[in-house]
């Protein structure tokens, strides 16, 4: 027999164990639920695992920088490099940002937006940067992959483009290579130790690649490591900043370089921040290449006014290309560069003369405004009315965007030209180069 209270503990034993169920209950709905979430966030960590890697194996240069995000409509996983080379970090982030504003605008479930990349310093002179896009659907089924190529010159702070690799006629080079269309400011260039590569269309799947020693004479790099007739040792240009709101001219100067006049009509346009555009005869070239090699290290702009003055017209094709070729050719040995702009003598031209300058690459060049100024070369008043000319030319038409001729081989010229930019800079004018007021206005190129 059961006592009492025996009995009584027995009955409320079974009642506390009846009053802890609901609490078990309520516990293993609370792990379970947690245990849920967990499960969910932990296949939902897996599920982008592959996409938090990188090929550790191909990053030369630079430090590894990874951005991560996730909302409802993408996991974006990208991963770039970080250079001592501020320009080019930009260049890079503008990359994959307009990539990113791209994508974002097609929205397809939740895809994934990844990017890897690899990067190496040629020669401790040139950075080859590749990136490799891809956009990933949710179910990992289809994969969309965009890849983007460059190279940049620490020397010039700029992105290698195809006319900075060749020079000469070129396009006949090109030709013989199989590429029949070429754009000379394409930047699509992979620059190695034995040869550089160029691709001719932007999915990178055609390109050609050109051996350094093979082709030593077509080679404009210049770098001691490099084969190639460049003369090492020239600067990079100091280039002026442009305001595309203000007014501009373009003064260009015929027929220099002079042996002193040049260098005066250099500082009269850097006196005011401004840069002139020299369209120099080859023959003087030769006789002074250290001021060739000046006025292209102080930022100016190197033209071509073809090699002796000839009347073009009139000469056969053989020394039509001499004149044009040996001009090329004065221009690179002093300063590693060749003229893109040319100035027919007389401003003489014909179809056969367009199509010997476009042989070369050249786009021709004339004038708004010819101050005539070599008809007061010896006239006593003759720089105050070259000034004048110059002024009044500049504010010819809408008064912004003019070319006006000039020659650096005067004193009353030169003379002129420096009270003008005074009055000038006076009234708002900044002095560009051709190249710049054809950027900035939309100036239209004489071909």
């Amino acid at each position: 027999m059961y006592s009492k209270d025996s009995y009584n503990y027995g009955r409320h034993g079974r009642k506390r164990r009846l009053k802890s169920i609901p609490v078990i209950i309520t516990l293993l709905v609370v792990i379970l639920i947690l245990g849920g979430i967990y499960f969910l966030l932990f296949n939902e960590k897996n599920k982008y695992e592959d996409y938090n890697t990188y090929n550790e194996t191909n990053k030369q240069y630079g430090t590894v920088q990874h951005y991560e995000k996730e909302n409802d409509d993408f996991y974006i996983s990208l991963y770039y490099p970080k250079l001592k080379e501020k320009n080019l970090n930009k260049i890079i982030k503008e990359s994959y940002s307009t990539y990113l504003k791209s994508e974002k605008k097609k929205k397809d479930q939740k895809d994934i937006l990844y990017l890897d990349y690899s990067c190496k310093k040629i020669y401790k002179q040139y950075v080859v940067v590749e990136l490799d896009y891809k956009r990933i659907n949710e179910d990992e089924t289809k994969t969309k992959a965009t890849k983007s190529i460059m190279t940049y010159d620490c020397k010039t702070n700029q992105l290698v483009a195809l006319k900075d690799c060749l020079h000469g006629k070129y396009g006949d080079l090109l030709n013989t290579l199989g590429v029949n269309e070429y754009n000379k400011e394409s930047t699509l260039i992979k620059v190695d130790k034995d040869s550089f590569t160029y691709y001719t269309d932007d999915t990178l799947k055609n390109k050609i690649v050109i051996n350094y020693k093979e082709y030593k004479d077509y080679i404009k790099l210049a770098n001691k490591n490099i084969p190639s007739n460049a003369p090492l040792g020239v600067k990079a240009p100091k280039l002026m900043k442009v305001d595309p709101k203000k007014k501009m001219v373009a003064i260009t100067l015929d027929d220099g370089p002079h042996k002193t006049l040049t260098e005066r009509a250099m500082n009269a346009f850097e006196k005011y921040n401004g840069r002139g555009t020299f369209f120099e005869l080859g023959q003087n070239m030769n006789l002074y290449p250290d001021i060739v090699k000046s006025v292209y290290e102080r930022g100016h702009e190197i033209a071509s006014h073809t090699y002796q003055h000839a009347q073009l017209p009139k000469l056969d094709a053989t020394a039509l290309d001499e004149e044009i070729k040996k001009t090329q050719e004065a221009c690179f040995k002093a300063c590693g560069t060749e003229p893109t702009l040319v100035r027919p003598p007389y401003g003489a031209k014909n179809d056969t003369v367009k199509s010997a300058f476009y042989s070369y690459g050249l786009s021709m060049i004339l004038w708004d405004g010819d101050t005539e100024d070599w008809r007061y070369s010896k006239v006593t008043n003759g720089a105050q009315i070259v000034c004048d000319n110059i002024i009044r030319d500049a504010k010819a038409k809408t008064g912004d965007g003019n070319i006006v001729l000039i020659h650096d081989i005067h004193e009353n010229s030169v003379a002129g030209l420096e009270m003008a930019l005074d009055q000038l800079s006076k009234e708002g004018y900044q002095f560009v180069t051709v190249s710049d007021l054809i950027k900035y206005k939309g100036h239209s190129e004489y071909k």
